[in-house]
């Protein structure tokens, strides 16, 4: 059977904000595809760099994650904005 990838919902269109623990300031944001960058306090009160941005796919968003990776960036949560797990099918 032939995937049918148009309908993945790793090729959906969605916003992700992605949790740092570095310290970024906006002028970030065009290296990091246009994401906002925003300071912020975790729950420990230690800061952190909220990135939050849309990209066209996962593989957009796995570009982004990479560049931070390259940057030795401890990176603390990625998370999907909107409906939870949309690929999940209902009984």
């Amino acid at each position: 059977m032939k995937a049918d990838r148009k309908n993945s919902p790793n090729m959906k269109e969605a916003i992700y904000q992605i949790t740092v623990a570095e310290f970024y300031n906006e002028s970030w944001s065009e290296w990091l595809g246009g994401m906002q960058i925003s300071p912020g306090v975790d729950a420990d009160g230690f800061q952190v760099t909220i990135c939050t941005g849309k990209f066209p796919d996962q593989a957009a968003l796995r570009g982004v994650l990479n560049k931070l990776w390259d940057l030795n960036t401890t990176i603390l949560e990625v998370k999907r904005k909107g409906p939870q797990q949309p690929w999940r099918l209902k009984k």
